[in-house]
């Protein structure tokens, strides 16, 4: 809610109650993303610290990394470089400073709803790439849903870009640097995620149905299905909440779960590829391999490394095709190199 005039007494308290639960909401958001990262830092060292850097890995430390880094940034004594800094204003926190006003908050907001869009796309990226890899490099599959990434990347650009802070009343119980906006634009940014989420689900969901039935099925294959509903009905929660809150809360709570969303976006999203990077660990035979002909898909026991693209785990049937050929003309056993899965 935009305020010009002084309010009534209970109308304060009730801003100040808001203003409150918005900077709890966020401290307990940062804190599970801080425990979350040093519970899982063995487990990252381990699978990917320890494995070949690639594209992929890359993608992963800035979901792992610089999700945290920008919100200490922005909570700590500082003032982004990118923000306008008035000469009175040397020092101090966007949340609890009472200096933190007019341009330099709307700019502040505006910073922090740039990264957070910037950082959702990555985790966008990530699970795309799943994608591409379950459908064999399809350049189909990989342009549809780079489309829609686009897509999503100009409204989420389109609706930070029209927001600005919450003006709050004069007094130190009013300080804070709170994201909203007027536009319908705000609610399209998690519309559009809300889609998204939901393609790359259902197109999941299909590649994988056919062989969760078979006595021959791959732990990898329940590992995908498992960590991307999970990831899936999270997501699709928080964004819905978000849309809910958009167009149902007062000014000040509009993006209230916002800075949440995020975090746990960043905090499952961890999660899913390393528990994709653990595959190796469930003593499968690095021989035994996943064939359905109508298909035509080949789903390797080694492949389950998941290392680097996501994308070279998985072979295409000439592959496996070639190999047949092979162990029939020289009566061996032909055993896939596992770097040949890393790029």
């Amino acid at each position: 809610m935009s305020l010009h005039g002084l309010p009534d007494p209970e109308t304060l308290v009730g801003i100040a109650n808001n203003l409150r639960t918005a900077k709890y909401v966020q401290l307990a958001a940062f804190t599970i993303l801080i425990y979350d990262h040093l519970l899982t830092f063995p487990l990252e060292f381990d699978r990917v610290w320890k494995q070949k850097f690639s594209g992929a890995t890359l993608l992963f430390l800035l979901n792992r990394y610089i999700t945290p880094l920008q919100f200490i940034h922005c909570h700590r004594r500082r003032v982004p470089l990118i923000i306008h800094k008035p000469p009175h204003l040397k020092s101090g926190s966007a949340f609890h400073h009472p200096k933190w006003t007019g341009k330099t908050c709307d700019d502040f907001v505006l910073f922090e709803g740039a990264t957070s869009g910037a950082l959702a796309s990555i985790c966008e990226l990530i699970m795309i790439l799943r994608v591409y890899g379950l459908y064999l490099r399809s350049n189909r599959i990989l342009g549809f849903l780079m489309s829609l990434w686009l897509v999503q990347v100009i409204v989420q650009s389109k609706g930070v870009s029209m927001g600005f802070a919450v003006k709050f009343p004069p007094g130190p119980a009013f300080v804070g640097c709170i994201l909203t906006g007027p536009s319908n634009w705000f609610a399209a940014i998690w519309v559009i995620a809300l889609m998204g989420d939901s393609v790359i689900f259902f197109l999941t969901v299909w590649r994988v149905r056919q062989y969760l039935s078979s006595p021959e099925s791959l732990p990898i294959l329940h590992i995908i299905l498992r960590d991307g509903t999970m990831y899936f009905l999270a997501i699709f929660l928080m964004n819905l909440v978000n849309v809910l809150m958009f167009f149902f809360a007062w000014a000040d709570l509009k993006f209230l779960v916002a800075p949440f969303s995020a975090i746990m976006t960043c905090v499952l999203l961890s999660r899913l590829v390393l528990n994709l990077r653990a595959a190796p660990s469930s003593n499968m035979p690095s021989s035994m391999a996943l064939t359905r002909p109508k298909e035509g898909l080949v789903f390797a026991a080694i492949a389950t490394r998941v290392v680097d693209t996501f994308v070279e785990d998985f072979e295409t049937a000439e592959d496996y095709d070639s190999i047949s050929s092979d162990n029939e003309d020289g009566g061996s056993h032909h055993h896939h190199d596992s770097s040949s899965s890393e790029v």
